[in-house]
């Protein structure tokens, strides 16, 4: 798993207003866990990872942890997840991350790519990507 982060900050692209709020980007790379599929016996790895567009706290913002996203608590959050008795299915797991990412104030948008091991022969993987954009809800 890996953690990255662009640099220099760019402006929101989903408005042309010049006064449209700084973002950066947290990326979460290959998040692996094993979950229990509903109706498939065993315990299956699944692969998710993130594109967070965040929320930048301004220039001169205080070297406080408090002042920027920490990625830590969506880390938790997959982890309890992928620990339920059984999930649905990749879907299942995508809504959800993308659910409690969005329930973070600064996650402004955020992609979610999850994969699973193809429980057919001639695949290798199988999966879903999904995107939520909070400007897009209002």
């Amino acid at each position: 798993m890996s953690f990255l982060a662009n640099d220099p900050v760019s402006r929101h692209t989903g408005s042309n207003s010049p006064g449209a709020a700084a973002t950066y980007t947290i990326l979460l790379r290959d998040f692996t866990a094993t979950v229990s599929l509903a109706g498939h016996s065993g315990r299956h790895t699944v692969f998710i990872s993130l594109e967070l567009k965040v929320s930048h706290p301004g220039q001169g913002f205080p070297d406080d942890i408090t002042a920027v996203m920490s990625y830590e608590d969506i880390v938790e959050d997959l982890r309890r997840l992928c620990a339920e008795e059984t999930v649905s299915g990749p879907d299942y797991l995508a809504d959800r991350t993308a659910a409690f990412c969005m329930a973070q104030p600064k996650v402004r948008h955020v992609r979610v790519d999850v994969e699973l091991p193809s429980l057919l022969p001639d695949t290798a993987g199988a999966g879903v990507t999904i995107t939520r954009n909070r400007d897009a809800e209002q």
